[in-house]
């Protein structure tokens, strides 16, 4: 299968189901992900994967301006629903995390939880965070272990 087709069957897959419960099982992570990485006022953080919108909701509850990218637009609506009820305000983008649409150095805060990992490139994702984040930066990611959560 090609890379291209890999991605369309996967933004089909995300666009297809309801992935609330899913989500809400995994908000801990969010927030664990958001605390530890020290994400505060006035940074601006990129969310990538931002799916329903936990990462990017909490990092917006820090007091950071948050940008959130995902390979579909299929959850922007319950992300940006979520974050008007909090009163937060969310930049919700199209993008691709082998190819993040912005420049280099752009961001202080580059998070990614349960959402990078499903890109066929990893090098490629590692490479793109790095460049968009600024010197200095943090990136932050969550993923499944083979052992749990060692």
């Amino acid at each position: 299968m090609e890379i291209e087709e890999f991605k369309a069957n996967q933004r089909e897959m995300w666009g297809a189901g309801d992935y609330r419960p899913v989500g809400r099982l995994i908000e801990p992570a969010a927030l664990t992900l958001v605390r530890e990485t020290g994400v505060r006022a006035e940074q601006r953080v990129l969310d990538v994967g931002v799916g329903s919108g936990s990462v990017a909701l909490a990092a917006a509850r820090a007091g950071a301006e948050v940008v959130g990218i995902d390979i579909t637009d299929a959850w922007f609506d319950e992300a940006q629903r979520r974050a008007d009820e909090a009163g937060f305000k969310l930049d919700l983008r199209l993008g691709d995390a082998e190819s993040i649409p912005f420049e280099d150095g752009s961001f202080d805060a580059v998070l990614s939880s349960f959402a990078a990992i499903f890109a066929p490139d990893h090098e490629q994702v590692a490479a793109e965070l790095v460049r968009v984040c600024r010197d200095g930066g943090t990136i932050g990611i969550t993923a499944w272990t083979p052992h749990g959560e060692n």
